[in-house]
């Protein structure tokens, strides 16, 4: 840990930075003596910006003014007077801080919430996880490794998306022929419990087999979530909002939360709402929708990840920590409120939600609690733990309380 001053510039930044600016340079020259031809024809399917990362850099671009430049910032950049950072931890802690890195008996994770960091014994994360990963409705023991088996079947989705033209040439960079392996661990919700906080399941994908396809999922979803009837940003959003509440006496204020949304949400009920968005407006083609539904179901089904030396596999839900979970979520529950919200007008004065987190305003005493056993029997898996109170709740990260004026 090191403390830098605001007007330290670091050296090596500085040059990486200097060839960027230089290849940028280059490549608006060559652009305009060598314009790409635009091709104009109408295309039957909707592609996205998704390719692999250009290296092309044409050097035959660099001219005597911009050869110049670099000499002088490099010249600049040797006259600088090197100062070395002051440690801004004294002897002890920097000790303190080697010795915890080097202690094998204990995990330090975020916390779920609150952004705190929580310093667990190795043998009560090893329990609190295959506590989790033993849920057989949710997580199933692989007797091997499936990366070749399920790479395969990921190419071969991909390679017929694009002979259909649904895939373009660019796109074909969802292909990974060199995955790396799903990781589990957990977020240990302190917020619920501070001394044996139960864990919030992730599975680390970053270069998975589906990795790429995933991102590519969530391109089509994004739009639609942002348009549901509940849909909150932030807690920005949510103090705006509240501004313009028409505040009675008799109003309740009352929050939700999904239990484990992620995990719960049933293969053919999430794929049905996604499928339900994505034909709502016929912006896609019919072919491309069932393209997009075959790929979630995909990422679904084979959703496996490493832990301990042993390989498992989620059948249930989806993971936290792939790209198109958070869009996904958003669906399947705007889905749900879809069916009851307008049955309920007359005393919803405001109902908002953000992913799994929900508050609702309840206008008039009568009736709330059967509200509340109403979405309680819904045949989707759903389990919401809610409170109420006609004075102060807490939503996300904040207090939401009635202040009354004389």
């Amino acid at each position: 840990m090191k403390f830098a001053p605001t007007n330290k510039l670091d050296k090596f930044s500085m040059f990486i930075d200097l060839q960027k600016f230089k290849k940028n340079l280059c490549l608006k020259k060559y652009f305009l003596k060598n314009p790409i031809e635009r091709n104009e024809t109408i295309h039957l399917y909707t592609h996205t910006n998704l390719k692999e990362k250009s290296t092309f850099f044409p050097k035959s671009m660099i001219s005597s003014e911009i050869t110049t430049f670099d000499q002088m910032v490099l010249s600049d950049l040797e006259k600088m007077e090197h100062k070395k950072s002051r440690d801004n931890l004294t002897h002890q802690e920097r000790k303190a801080l080697r010795e915890l890195m080097q202690d094998d008996d204990i995990v330090i994770k975020p916390a779920d919430k609150g952004g705190g960091i929580v310093i667990m014994t190795d043998d009560y994360y090893k329990n609190e996880a295959m506590c989790i990963l033993g849920d057989k409705t949710t997580y199933r023991h692989l007797k091997k490794d499936p990366s070749m088996d399920f790479k395969h079947i990921f190419h071969e989705y991909l390679d017929q998306g694009h002979l259909l033209g649904i895939l373009n040439n660019n796109e074909l960079y969802l292909k990974i022929d060199h995955p790396k392996i799903p990781i589990f661990y957990f977020l240990p919700k302190i917020h619920k419990n501070l001394e044996k906080p139960p864990g919030r399941p992730i599975i680390s994908g970053i270069g998975s087999i589906s990795s790429r396809l995933s991102e590519y999922l969530d391109k089509p979803l994004q739009p639609y979530v942002t348009t549901t009837e509940t849909y909150l940003k932030d807690t920005i959003e949510m103090i705006n909002i509240l501004t313009d509440v028409d505040w009675k006496d008799g109003d309740i204020l009352v929050t939700s939360d999904v239990q484990s949304l992620y995990t719960i949400i049933p293969h053919n009920r999430g794929i049905e709402a996604a499928q339900f968005f994505l034909e709502k407006d016929n912006k896609l083609q019919p072919e491309q929708v069932n393209f997009i539904l075959k790929g979630i179901q995909l990422i679904l089904e084979h959703n496996y990840f490493w832990f301990l030396e042993e390989f498992y596999l989620q059948i249930s839900g989806t993971a936290m920590g792939t790209r198109f979970a958070p869009s996904f979520a958003n669906l399947f529950m705007a889905y749900w409120e879809n069916s009851f919200l307008s049955n309920w007008r007359t005393n919803l004065d405001l109902y908002r939600r953000y992913i799994d987190d929900i508050f609702f305003i309840w206008r008039g005493e009568e009736d709330l609690q059967l509200f509340l056993d109403f979405l309680a029997t819904n045949d989707r898996g759903i389990i919401l733990t809610s409170n109420r109170s006609k004075t102060e709740v807490i939503f996300l990260d904040l207090k939401i309380f009635v202040e009354r004026y004389n």
